[in-house]
């Protein structure tokens, strides 16, 4: 009896100490997971007050430009927006590996933050197109994260272009699926997006895979001065 309620004793502790190791590890995940999250929500929000400034400062040319239509004025918009759209690309990809690894509710608003600023620079860059004289293609890309195999190839034919044509193409980016920002409906909407992924050339809407031989035969019809890429 005495053997019996001594085992029992040991198991009682054994149990305790694992439950209280448990309850340890548990603790030390969700603190390094709230510290992980806060870290990169501190990151993306730099970056997204980084982008509001360089908006401003688009915009601010862009009022300039309307008086007085420079050239110098043009390209430094161009370098400009190149940059901002380079940030905010890098955020927005960055936004939704987060919320695969999380939950698509943690980081929601960011990403809104984010779609949001790629159609401000869009509607921008449409407008100081009509001011400056300087030769660039305009791409709206819309895309999904979920069950789209061709999204993935044609992301990566639209990186490699960008790469090669660097200020004369920029790739404005959509998720097609997030319906917490309005503005992506009424662009599917507008633009009659019924597939994914679906590109919009200068308002030219191409709803299927555009391999990079045709994509770049299409991108370059807008030059009258053809880039490297387009006489080879």
């Amino acid at each position: 009896m005495v053997k019996g309620n001594y085992e029992r004793k040991i198991s009682i502790k054994r149990f305790s100490l694992a439950l209280i190791l448990t309850c340890f590890v548990f603790l030390v995940g969700l603190l390094v997971g709230n510290t992980l999250t806060n870290q990169r929500t501190g990151y993306l929000e730099e970056i997204a007050y980084k982008q509001k400034l360089d908006y401003e400062s688009l915009q601010l040319q862009s009022l300039y430009l309307d008086l007085s239509a420079s050239n110098a004025s043009c390209s430094i918009f161009n370098q400009i927006l190149e940059t901002s759209l380079n940030d905010v690309g890098t955020a927005q990809a960055k936004i939704d590996l987060y919320i695969k690894e999380t939950s698509k509710d943690s980081y929601s608003e960011l990403k809104r933050e984010y779609t949001l600023a790629q159609v401000r620079y869009w509607l921008l860059n449409k407008r100081i197109k009509q001011a400056c004289t300087g030769e660039h293609v305009s791409i709206l890309y819309l895309y999904s994260n979920d069950d789209c195999v061709e999204c993935g190839a044609q992301g990566t034919i639209l990186s490699y272009l960008k790469e090669k044509l660097q200020d004369k193409l920029f790739v404005f980016s959509l998720d097609s699926d997030f319906d917490q920002e309005p503005m992506v409906s009424i662009l599917r909407q507008t633009y009659n997006i019924t597939k994914i992924p679906s590109i919009v050339i200068e308002d030219q809407v191409f709803d299927k895979l555009i391999g990079k031989a045709d994509l770049i035969k299409e991108i370059c019809s807008h030059y009258s001065e053809k880039p490297e890429i387009c006489v080879n």
